[in-house]
């Protein structure tokens, strides 16, 4: 016998009770499998919001310091820098960098590496070696000591 033939042979009573509990599963279903997945996709973004927006904000703010950083001109080199040679042999590189080792790397390169040193000291050393003898960073890696503001550091210098 046929699924058509057996539901035309129940009575008009039994065909809406079924049907009725037929409604009543079909809505579980969907509200288990549809609406319960996409409510709680919907608050897990209501949650994420604000700190999406925060890192929007904070991006454009970035942005807009890297355009302001890229208008702004460049560092003037040294006017008449020093041989790197020169600066090396009369040991007046190192100067005001406590415990920093220097070594020749090539005749335009040389590697800095401090064990322990202060950041903010390491940085103006940085600047300073650059707007006085024209050195420029060409590759550093720093990294960080369990002091606080103490780092262990490497760079290599390039004169121009």
């Amino acid at each position: 016998m046929s699924l058509l033939a057996q539901w035309r042979g129940r009575s008009p009573r039994e065909r809406l009770v079924i049907g009725a509990v037929g409604l009543v599963v079909l809505a579980a279903i969907a509200w288990a499998f549809l609406w319960l997945p996409m409510d709680r996709h919907r608050a897990r973004l209501e949650t994420e919001l604000p700190a999406l927006r925060a890192s929007v904000v904070q991006m454009r703010a970035q942005a807009a310091e890297v355009k302001r950083l890229k208008a702004t001109t460049p560092r003037t080199q040294a006017a008449n820098p020093a041989p790197l040679a020169s600066l090396l042999s009369a040991g007046t590189l190192a100067q005001g960098l406590p415990g920093a080792r220097l070594a020749p790397v090539d005749g335009k390169r040389v590697r800095l590496a401090v064990d322990d040193a202060s950041w903010p000291r390491l940085v103006e050393w940085v600047s300073a070696a650059q707007s006085l003898h024209g050195l420029t960073a060409e590759a550093a890696t720093v990294e960080a000591l369990p002091a606080a503001g103490r780092v262990k550091a490497e760079f290599v210098l390039a004169a121009p």
